[in-house]
């Protein structure tokens, strides 16, 4: 009997490889055989060391390049690659796989599938690529967006804290100082979003960017 350990590595080598494909060669169905792919994919994005995130890369890559039918592994490994450029600062590659994902909601009439911030993560991709054609594109996707599907208080503050800084940046002053005090008006808003060594840089992180929002809201 397969164990579920072999499409969930944190790690890679090349003895892990060879048992993946072993296993990947002897799953008949698509749809199983993708997904297994998508998260091995996934999970491989999280390690520290670029060989294996490449490793990640690529078997995201070939679910969409091989399985293109399967639509929700499809959807799942072009969002978690927008995540991975986004984290990278590729902000371009970034853009790239979040309109993917944005046109497929839209098309589908549905979010179902995908994180549901798609297009706000695209918008964050935009602004913080720096071209200035760019800002209004990310400005109309963060007012465009459906607040009610902000369930999460973090959601809710990535929502308001991107949008304060879209509107600082675009000089809506009022708008910007709105979302900056309902930004800074959530409970626990700020948590780590690096494990292990990389703590200390995840606060540094959230204390500069409490630091923009407090400017923002005192302006």
């Amino acid at each position: 009997m397969m164990k579920s350990e072999w499409y969930t590595n944190r790690t890679w080598s090349g003895d892990i490889d060879a048992k993946f494909e072993k296993y990947l060669k002897h799953t008949r169905d698509p749809t199983n055989k993708a997904d297994y792919m998508q998260l091995q994919g996934g999970l491989l994005l999280d390690n520290n060391q670029q060989n294996v995130q490449d490793v990640g890369v690529g078997l995201l890559t070939r679910v969409i390049e091989d399985f293109p039918t399967e639509h929700t592994s499809v959807i799942l490994a072009q969002e978690k690659l927008g995540d991975y450029y986004l984290k990278q600062h590729y902000f371009e590659r970034a853009a790239h796989f979040y309109k993917i994902v944005v046109k497929y909601c839209k098309a589908q009439n549905s979010r179902s599938g995908t994180s549901t911030l798609a297009d706000l993560k695209l918008a964050e991709a935009l602004v913080r690529n720096g071209k200035d054609d760019q800002l209004d594109a990310a400005y109309k996707l963060i007012k465009n967006y459906p607040v009610e599907l902000l369930k999460l208080m973090d959601n809710k503050f990535y929502y308001t804290q991107l949008a304060a800084q879209v509107c600082d940046v675009l000089h809506k002053d009022i708008e910007a100082k709105e979302f900056a005090v309902a930004a800074l008006a959530l409970p626990q808003i700020m948590k780590p979003v690096f494990k292990g060594n990389k703590l200390a840089t995840a606060n540094k992180l959230a204390g500069r960017l409490l630091r923009a929002l407090k400017e923002i809201a005192a302006s």
